[in-house]
């Protein structure tokens, strides 16, 4: 198998998990050809040719390295909901919104030249690999699952899935970010609702 196919199939896992969880829905019930029939139409939903290119090219072309972190979350994700099994409690997925919101807000404003400082350049280097590396055993410590996920990105720098070697692309990627940063604030809100209700 040559690398451009291994970085192709890792790229495909989270668009793949995302339609498969797209077309199973919210239902409470899923019955075993749902289940099947949802994950064999998102396969074939990849290779609809528009345009001369398959979709899944073109989603390549809007985003061809998807974190390690964002495909991890879908697969959590597409397990519970296809097992039946809870992987992640609700402060696990909290912790997810909140890293993923807090990353993305540090690299792409001062990344689109908001700033003099570009973070970008710290994914070549020990810092970001170190920084996230304590927070993931910061949060398995505290028996947070999400910690768990930030340790992939070493596995698959290891494994060599990505194209690219920058560590900010292992860990976050715009629809994450953007994902994030949508519902971060809905859940701080809440949080506060809570605290002031209690």
């Amino acid at each position: 198998m040559s690398l451009q196919t291994l970085h192709h199939l890792y790229a495909a896992i989270a668009p793949w998990s995302a339609f498969s969880l797209l077309l199973l829905g919210r239902g409470p019930y899923l019955s075993r050809t749902r289940i099947i029939g949802s994950l064999w139409l998102a396969f074939f939903l990849l290779l609809i040719p528009i345009g001369g290119w398959s979709s899944f090219q073109w989603i390549m072309v809007l985003e061809p390295n998807p974190s390690y972190t964002l495909t991890a979350l879908l697969a959590v994700a597409l397990f519970q909901r296809v097992g039946r099994v809870q992987l992640f409690s609700p402060e696990d997925w909290k912790a997810a919104w909140y890293f993923g919101a807090l990353a993305s807000l540090i690299l792409y404003p001062m990344g689109l030249g908001l700033s003099s400082m570009d973070p970008y350049v710290l994914g070549w280097r020990f810092v970001l690999p170190v920084a996230v590396a304590l927070v993931g055993i910061v949060l398995i410590l505290r028996g947070n699952r999400f910690g768990v996920i930030l340790l992939l990105p070493f596995i698959g720098f290891l494994l060599g899935l990505q194209e690219s070697q920058n560590f900010w692309d292992a860990v976050i990627d715009p629809f994450y970010g953007g994902v994030a940063i949508l519902i971060a604030p809905g859940i701080c809100w809440q949080s506060i609702r809570r605290r002031k209700s209690l």
